[in-house]
């Protein structure tokens, strides 16, 4: 049985420590010799990075398993570096605090770069609100298979990230090499949250509000906007959800 506050409280849901292939609501390992990226992007797919849930093949099942023809979607692994996986300031809307990039000199953090076909790019635009969706070059991708990338796509949260003291927090559940930010786990980051909006609430009945009011959800988002610190990594902006 679903529970919506365990679901908020697990983001971002388990990523693999391998590469992987998304296909039809189901995922196996990808071998590094299976895929050449050059033929990916001669068939039209483009990179995106993947900062948080995308990373999970649960994520990309909730988000393409309805799609009656989504195809395979290519998950390589890698580290991103001078970048860490911080927490946004905004809630989702099903009640975690996600994640979104943040420059981070002398961190080299594990991401997954996401080959997506048009379709699969349209339909992850849907699910990114409260993104932009960002061109990022000038920078440096170690894949696992010892490949290197130096221009990708990402999606930046539009309110910024969340603020802690005058700095951003990583994502405990996101391996990162050199982290410069203190890390914290997602029940953790709610539990921050809690104690800003809600002290004297239960972490679960706190989630729980925001989950079955909109209007307390969005006064949260809005507050943790107001003080949120804003990306210091160049991008040029294309869309806006």
């Amino acid at each position: 049985m679903f529970d919506p506050i365990l679901h908020a409280k697990s983001y971002p849901f388990s990523p693999p420590d391998h590469c992987f292939l998304y296909q039809g609501g189901d995922w196996e390992r990808l071998d590094h010799g299976r895929l050449d990226d050059g033929r990916l992007e001669a068939e039209g797919r483009v990179p995106v990075l993947a900062a948080g849930s995308n990373q999970s093949p649960a994520q990309l099942k909730r988000k393409y398993g309805n799609l009656a023809d989504a195809g395979i979607i290519p998950a390589r692994r890698g580290r991103l570096h001078d970048f860490d996986v911080v927490y946004a300031a905004h809630l989702t809307a099903y009640g975690s605090v996600p994640a979104t990039f943040q420059h981070s000199p002398g961190t080299a953090v594990v991401v997954f770069v996401l080959w997506l076909d048009e379709p699969q790019l349209a339909r992850m635009h849907e699910t990114e609100g409260n993104y932009t969706y960002d061109h990022l070059t000038g920078i440096r991708v170690t894949l696992d298979s010892g490949a290197e990338m130096s221009r990708a796509f990402a999606y930046s949260s539009k309110s910024g990230c969340l603020n802690h003291g005058g700095s951003c927090i990583g994502l405990q559940e996101i391996p990162a090499s050199g982290r410069r930010f203190e890390a914290f786990g997602q029940v953790e980051a709610l539990t921050l949250m809690r104690d800003r909006f809600a002290p004297s609430e239960e972490v679960d009945r706190f989630v729980r509000q925001h989950l079955d009011d909109r209007d307390v959800h969005q006064h949260r988002t809005r507050a943790m906007g107001e003080d949120a610190l804003p990306a210091t990594f160049d991008r040029r902006t294309i869309a806006e959800f």
